[in-house]
């Protein structure tokens, strides 16, 4: 199986640091809640996602600070297409106001429908994702999604595609994918919270919403997400696009310091501000499930190397085949961690320890137990932790772990202790090291802890 690299056109590197002026700073308020002002005070988009991620910074030094952008050498043939303030996409139909950020083979921008009034974001793809069927494998995916039944309570959970088509530029051919913007994503949504903590029933809401959009794509899209994480979990706000709407003009130009000509496009993601909505509340939040640019479907991987390391399913990491059970794992995981505010397997020796794949599987099997004949008889790679006994070949350090202490000394006090019994049950169910032990998001969703929401 093909496993793309996207190291030509993603790596960075000092030359693509810019120095910005800093504007005045945004402080978070003391209590717990945060409006759509202080959302579009620092309103910028997740590049790989067609959303939006949240930033801001409080007792700001007025020092120039670096801000991280692609990799400007990915402005070359079969790379980044150059995008300025302003420019129509379509024939006319977009107009680019600003950018929103970037990923390893795509731009985002904040863009404005001049046929419907609306603001999107405006997903440009590198020229050479056609050439590896990056492109084409999203587009379907992105297509099947959203063509789908809805009537399905999954799809408002998912983020389907608004529209897509081709542009030719100095680089190449590039595909667009166009989606309505979003809010903050989990990885900021959390900082709201002491410890990075969401609160027991904010989670359960959000747990909810995020299996009946596995059980969505699971059951009736056959497809599988392979990068289910806390960025990649977008909320929803419905007066959105009314809150661009009243945002003055002159928010949308941009004053970041650019490079000259003929690197003039070359700008930071942008900052907005208006609205007053209080998204952290538990009631009403909603969110989607993002990004669909590794996705596969049940009979076609787009590569067998999946997930982020530290949420990675066994299967993957020992190269033993794998289906949609590694999504069951994978949200088992980001649920733990934005309840608990920690990894459960970072795969580290010690705190000052890198990422292994040794350190993560001798943290399985201290928590869950020996891995199942099952399990290393398809593994590929199986000789390289393991001996002929099913026994790892680096000595286990971590001794005998459980999860219920770990809950204890984390866990946001409010939890009753029949509801943290409720909780570890659900968490134990989705992370079976045998992926055919783990319920599907529609049985989890009957579960307890989740009913009981």
């Amino acid at each position: 199986m093909f496993r793309p690299s996207r190291s030509a056109i993603g790596a960075h590197t000092t030359e693509n640091l810019k120095y910005l002026a800093s504007r005045e700073p945004t402080v978070l308020p003391k209590h717990n809640t945060m409006s759509m002002k202080q959302l579009l005070q620092s309103f910028q988009a997740g590049a790989r996602r067609l959303g939006a991620r949240l930033v801001w910074s409080a007792n700001m030094s007025q020092m120039p600070r670096p801000i991280d952008e692609e990799d400007l050498a990915g402005y070359r043939p079969g790379g980044y297409h150059p995008v300025r303030i302003g420019d129509h996409f379509n024939h006319g139909k977009y107009k680019v106001l600003n950018k929103l950020g970037y990923g390893g083979y795509s731009t985002v921008w904040l863009a404005r429908n001049n046929e419907t009034k609306r603001h999107v974001a405006l997903k440009v793809l590198a020229a050479h994702t056609s050439k590896v069927g990056l492109d084409i494998n999203e587009l379907d995916i992105l297509l099947n999604v959203t063509s789908k039944s809805a009537t399905n309570p999954g799809t408002a959970h998912v983020l389907g595609l608004l529209d897509h088509f081709e542009h030719r530029g100095p680089h190449g051919d590039h595909l667009c994918l166009v989606s309505k913007p979003m809010g903050p994503n989990m990885s900021v949504f959390r900082t709201l919270f002491p410890k990075a903590k969401i609160p027991v029933p904010t989670m359960k809401r959000i747990s909810k919403q995020l299996l009946l959009a596995l059980s969505y794509l699971h059951d009736e899209c056959q497809v599988i997400h392979t990068d289910i994480k806390p960025a990649n979990i977008m909320i929803e706000s419905p007066g959105i696009n009314e809150l661009f709407e009243q945002a003055p003009s002159e928010i949308f130009m941009s004053s970041d310091v650019s490079l000259p000509p003929p690197n003039d496009f070359y700008i930071g993601s942008h900052e907005f501000c208006a609205g007053d909505e209080d998204i952290t509340e538990s009631s009403e939040l909603s969110v989607r499930l993002v990004d669909f640019g590794t996705s596969s479907w049940f009979d076609d991987h787009l590569t067998e190397w999946i997930q982020p390391e530290m949420l990675r399913a066994p299967e993957v990491t020992l190269w033993a085949d794998w289906d949609h059970k590694v999504d069951i794992w994978n949200l088992g995981l980001v649920i733990w961690e934005l309840t608990q505010g920690a990894f459960l397997f970072d795969g580290c020796w010690t705190p000052q320890d890198p990422y292994t794949a040794e350190a993560q599987l001798a943290q399985m099997t201290s928590l869950l137990g020996a891995f199942p004949n099952s399990l290393l008889s398809r593994s590929r790679e199986c000789d390289q932790y393991f001996d002929s006994n099913g026994n790892l070949l680096k000595p286990m350090t971590f001794g005998s772990l459980s999860l219920n202490d770990m809950c204890k000394n984390r866990l946001n006090c409010a939890m009753s202790e029949s509801d943290r019994a409720d909780f570890l049950d659900f968490i134990m169910a989705m992370i079976r090291l045998d992926p055919a032990e783990r319920p599907d998001a529609k049985t989890l969703l009957g579960h307890k802890w989740i009913q009981a929401s």
